[in-house]
């Protein structure tokens, strides 16, 4: 866990030397996920059981209910990690020649650290929602890595960068519609 909140503290605060640390890294897909993005799931599913216990504007929760939040959060956002980076690898593939699903994975994994990161807090406080616009800085830290993960530059950096984000949010907001709704008729 803590080597998690370094890394996003690295990346928030120089991203340029966080991601060329991170092209030096080999790790595989399963790596990231067990060092970064799991901690991160964890966390933000404590954030929610704690928020939502302490949330003393709206009515009493029952324990299905908070469940079915994290199941929510849990799938969405694992499953829309593992999708975007298959397709954005697609792109990659379209673009370089070569496929590299270890890379890309590490530069979703990465970059959407700090949105996880402002989930779990506005989970924890939800009545600091505002804060989820500190979640586009996600955005920024993806730009910054993908040439030095993807080794993408130019103008094809440009078309990469713009088709992988606007494929990724998708992937998302899919994850989360579909899950939100099954997980809805299998608790309700």
């Amino acid at each position: 866990m803590i080597r998690m909140f370094i890394r996003i503290r690295n990346l928030m605060l120089n991203p340029a030397k966080e991601w060329k640390a991170i092209a030096a890294e080999s790790d595989t897909r399963k790596t990231v996920y067990v060092r970064f993005v799991l901690p991160l799931l964890y966390l933000t599913a404590f954030a929610a059981i704690i928020g939502t216990w302490l949330d003393t504007s709206r009515e009493v929760y029952s324990i299905a209910f908070v469940f079915r939040k994290i199941a929510i959060l849990w799938t969405s956002l694992s499953s829309g990690l593992y999708f975007s980076a298959f397709v954005i690898t697609e792109i990659m593939a379209r673009l370089t020649g070569s496929k590299d699903h270890d890379r890309a994975f590490a530069l979703m994994a990465y970059a959407s650290g700090v949105a996880c990161l402002v989930i779990a807090v506005v989970e924890l406080f939800p009545f600091f929602s505002e804060l989820l616009v500190l979640a586009f800085y996600s955005c920024y830290l993806y730009w910054r890595g993908i040439p030095r993960l993807i080794g993408i530059q130019g103008q094809k950096r440009m078309i990469y960068g713009l088709l992988s984000f606007i494929i990724a949010v998708l992937v998302y907001l899919l994850m989360f519609f579909f899950f939100g709704n099954v997980l809805n008729a299998i608790f309700m």
